[in-house]
């Protein structure tokens, strides 16, 4: 029996984002595989119920609450090595990619992608900072990393110098929740978000990386070529307010953050995903997309063709407008084409399963067990 100690921090009950998916979804199929082990989860705000994991788990609530990098350094270097040496961990793992200076327990990071290594400008400048000044460290101080995609575990090697085989990757994955809608569910859909119009899609956080104005510009490329669906967008700023010039793009819905069950339906009635970011560790929208049976139109940068294997509907560049316009256009026009992308998908998807991700992280932590 092993006692493993877990970074809750980012699972915030209605606030998942990206790493929070994944902390969640991986966290709790370990626990429930694992019953010979003991678990603690490691919060910073109080637990919520969904993330009761079983009877092996059990949680603690940490001070200070980590939500500004000096006090996610207080968090991890003087909280968490008091909690460890407290409960008596045998290994401490983080899927944040933040671990602890100041413990000498075994350590497993997950670092999703290193985006602020080489776009700084795209984050608030103390965040770059602290983002930078601290993956390099842990880096070399963790006894193993994980990643999400073949692209990012280069990336680390060749940023960070760390050898590959201290590296494993561990995909993202499509929740059950998305799968393809019947036609009638479909329709019920466009009525409540679009008044029945047809749509594209996008998701994901509005953050710069994301290339939000060239999603809009590929659109309006689109509409001006003659096509009639509208865009809807699901996500909320990062930081700020949404720009006025974003609000007043024509024929461009703003849906904000959604509960999961909404964002499958809405996402299951599109014509189509449409993800044109700079910079992902993974893009977990095209593999839900797929899931779901909808069509991807996907930027041919860093780890997402990958992702999509062959199955996308198009790799473009992320600011050719009239290449992401061309591919919508053709999937509203060629039936024969567009069936044959969304069976690829379907079968892309197929690769990705929360249930074999939890075991290549569990087969990560073993590793690091004293």
């Amino acid at each position: 029996m092993a006692r493993i100690a877990l970074n809750a921090r980012l699972l915030i009950s209605g606030r998942l984002e990206g790493i929070g998916w994944f902390t969640h979804a991986i966290y709790q199929r370990i626990v429930a595989a694992h019953p010979e082990h003991d678990f603690l989860l490691l919060f910073d705000r109080p637990q919520a119920p969904e993330f009761q994991y079983g009877p092996n788990a059990e949680a603690m609530r940490l001070w200070p609450p980590a939500r500004r990098p000096f006090l996610v350094d207080a968090w991890m270097d003087v909280a968490v090595p008091w909690a460890l040496k407290r409960w008596g961990a045998d290994a401490f793992v983080s899927t944040d990619g933040f671990i602890s200076r100041r413990t000498q327990v075994p350590q497993l990071a997950v670092m999703h992608d290193l985006n602020f290594e080489h776009h700084p400008e795209w984050l608030p400048a103390r965040h770059a900072r602290h983002y930078r000044a601290r993956f390099r460290e842990f880096a070399q101080i963790a006894h193993r990393l994980a990643t999400v995609s073949t692209y990012s575990k280069h990336d680390i090697h060749a940023t960070y110098g760390v050898p590959l085989d201290r590296i494993d990757v561990v995909p993202n994955a499509p929740s059950s929740r998305f799968e393809p809608l019947a036609p009638e569910a479909a329709a019920a859909v466009r009525a409540t978000w679009t008044q029945g119009k047809p749509y594209y899609c996008f998701v994901g956080s509005l953050h710069p990386r994301k290339n939000i104005p060239g999603l809009l510009a590929a659109h309006a490329a689109y509409r001006r070529g003659g096509g009639q669906a509208e865009l809807v967008v699901v996500g909320a700023p990062m930081w700020g307010e949404l720009p006025a010039e974003w609000r007043a793009a024509e024929g461009v819905h703003w849906l904000g953050r959604l509960a999961t069950t909404e964002l499958k339906a809405v996402l299951a009635a599109a014509e189509g995903l449409v993800y044109l970011p700079y910079f992902e560790g993974f893009g977990i929208p095209l593999v839900e997309a797929m899931a779901a049976g909808v069509p991807v139109v996907a930027a041919q940068t860093t780890s997402l063709p990958e992702v999509t294997g062959g199955a996308e509907a198009a790799l473009v560049a992320p600011d050719d407008a009239e290449a992401a316009a061309a591919a919508m256009l053709r999937l509203d026009g060629d039936a024969a084409w567009r069936a044959d992308r969304i069976a690829a998908g379907l079968q892309r998807a197929e690769a990705f399963s929360w249930d074999t991700s939890a075991e290549r992280l569990f087969t990560s932590i073993t590793a690091i067990l004293p």
